[in-house]
């Protein structure tokens, strides 16, 4: 198998929306980083998926599908779910993730709801299967971290070629007026973010403690535990593509670095 490409895409509307600069530079930042993707599947994890208490869901229905509406648009989608891939998941992470269905296990039922925080990165791919997944967050980071590291091992061992793609926006008390307020730990957090990446070294963001987690408010940091634990085990680095404030919250794409 093949790492077709490795990501992390925010999903803040305004990266569809463009409403001032430099949303439209991140919307072409990401366009560019997907240019040329030619991946089998794309599995995504998004902390707007659905969310269990200490374990990664991933969705095992036949089809995912959903719409939500930006100030520009109305976004649609319906992505088959590649069920082979998320068993073979599920079966090596073991008790870290659960199998999770919706409504029937086969038939036009079998559909479950695409969230915005996968739908916002999946609109710059032409379709293709998935693989669903839905962030928890637990209270410790040992176990997204592990789960980080069991995901490259299934990419090595899967069959064709995959990309994946971890769906995220950082702090979001960057503003006073802004839905969670200002904390000075918001600026912080999106610091050290930016900084493991552009160093490979996620050590003091693994090491973050939980009330500066609760109040820089980021829904990022679970799958920076997981993409740690990727790259760990990977020897794979990234690079930040673009970084910037939208109002209250940050938004940071970033890509694999070729080798």
């Amino acid at each position: 198998m093949v790492l077709e490409r490795l990501y992390l895409i925010p999903h803040g509307d305004e990266i569809l929306d463009c409403p001032n600069q430099d949303s439209r530079r991140m919307n072409d930042a990401i366009t560019e980083m997907v240019s040329g993707d030619s991946a089998d599947t794309i599995a995504i994890i998004s902390p707007h998926s659905l969310m269990l208490s200490d374990r990664v869901a991933i969705i095992d229905t036949e089809s995912t599908s959903g719409t939500y509406d930006i100030k520009t648009a109305k976004l649609r989608m319906k992505c088959i779910i590649d069920r082979s891939l998320s068993r073979r998941l599920k079966t090596m992470t073991g008790d870290l993730a659960e199998l999770a269905g919706f409504v029937t296990s086969t038939g036009p039922l079998s559909d479950f709801p695409l969230d915005f925080g996968s739908l916002i990165p999946l609109s710059f791919f032409i379709q293709r299967r998935i693989v669903l997944m839905g962030q928890p967050r637990p209270t410790g980071t040992e176990s997204m971290f592990a789960f980080g590291r069991v995901l490259y091992d299934w990419v090595k061992e899967a069959d064709g070629k995959l990309s994946v793609i971890f769906s995220a926006d950082q702090a979001h008390t960057h503003a006073v007026d802004g839905p969670y307020g200002y904390s000075e730990e918001a600026r912080a957090y999106d610091s050290e973010v930016r900084s493991a990446i552009e160093r490979n070294d996620f050590s003091k963001v693994r090491d973050f403690d939980p009330d500066f987690i609760r109040k820089a408010k980021p829904d990022s940091f679970w799958n920076m535990l997981a993409l740690a634990g990727f790259l760990d085990t990977s020897n794979l680095k990234m690079k930040v593509n673009y970084y910037y404030v939208e109002h209250y919250f940050g938004m940071l794409a970033a890509s694999m670095k070729n080798p």
